[in-house]
């Protein structure tokens, strides 16, 4: 993945942050995005908080969301907390950075998100074209990749958490019903023992819908005015519908410049995002306490 970025000319701006700040806070526990496996009881990562390694691997929709992701772990006291993030980028760019993380650090989660993004060498067939055009390969490819990420983590005991993207503004305007294809996946792929799945674009949605504008968080500025019922609203998808910054230009090839204006939407997926692993690391401290005061026998 370096060597890929290396030659695109774009090392210098690969979203990497490293041990989490002590001291770092958020003033409310981030909203837990749902996973259908733990839907009805938590099942705790085997690691207290302060002794837990999480790492971020993504695309566009995650460079966008990084640090808020990480701010929300780091006030949960989780101890350290990385991401590998970049526009454009597919599960396959970063299997052999898996890999290396995977035997260096072996992380207690990690989380992976890529919004089915064809564009880099290894989304490309024989002959140099996108995978995009044929969608039982493309498809296959992302399923096997999923799959690989799983086997690579899963040696390590480390589980590994799929984020869902949010419908895209284009895909809600056509009414397209394999838009969420690559979800449906993830969802499939989280059957196994080791894997789960965060629909974390349901963070930006309006009951399973595009909507541009959602009611202000109180733990947000509220920048976005007033709707018809004078509700104190955000803006939280970018103008080209699928990203996350207001006022933002296109994207190129995948990839978005720093948001200059307070980016609701990408607060709001970081932290679903980091909300069920949160949720799984205070499980087991959580389940201790109820043995203790006799509520769980």
């Amino acid at each position: 993945m370096r060597r890929l970025l290396a030659t695109l000319g774009l090392l210098g701006v690969l979203a990497v942050t490293g041990p989490a700040v002590a001291g770092a806070s958020e003033s409310s526990e981030p909203k837990l995005a749902s996973a259908p496996r733990s839907a009805t009881r938590p099942e705790a990562l085997a690691v207290a908080p302060d002794q837990a390694t999480i790492v971020l691997y993504g695309d566009s929709l995650a460079w966008e969301a990084r640090d808020h992701f990480r701010d929300a772990l780091v006030a949960a006291g989780v101890g350290n907390v990385s991401t590998f993030t970049f526009g454009g980028t597919a599960i396959c760019d970063w299997l052999d950075e898996m890999r290396a993380d995977a035997a260096r650090l072996r992380p207690s989660a990690v989380v992976v998100e890529f919004s089915g993004n064809a564009l880099t060498p290894c989304m490309m067939d024989a002959a140099g074209q996108s995978l995009a055009v044929s969608p039982s390969a493309y498809h296959g490819k992302y399923a096997a990749d999923a799959h690989e990420v799983v086997s690579i983590f899963s040696a390590t005991g480390t589980r590994v958490y799929f984020a869902g993207a949010p419908k895209t503004l284009r895909a809600e305007e056509i009414g397209d019903p394999e838009s969420g294809w690559l979800n449906t996946l993830y969802a499939e792929v989280a059957r196994d023992d080791h894997a789960r799945y965060v629909d974390a674009g349901a963070a930006v949605l309006d009951h399973g819908h595009w909507t541009d504008t959602l009611p202000c968080l109180a733990t947000e500025p509220c920048t976005g005015g007033t709707d018809a019922e004078s509700n104190a609203i955000n803006v939280v998808r970018a103008p080209d519908g699928g990203h996350f910054c207001p006022g933002a230009t296109d994207a190129q090839r995948g990839v978005t410049d720093t948001c200059p204006v307070w980016a609701s939407g990408a607060y709001r997926y970081g932290r679903a995002m980091a909300g069920p692993v949160i949720r799984d690391l205070h499980a087991a401290t959580s389940a201790v306490t109820a043995i203790a005061i006799g509520t769980i026998r």
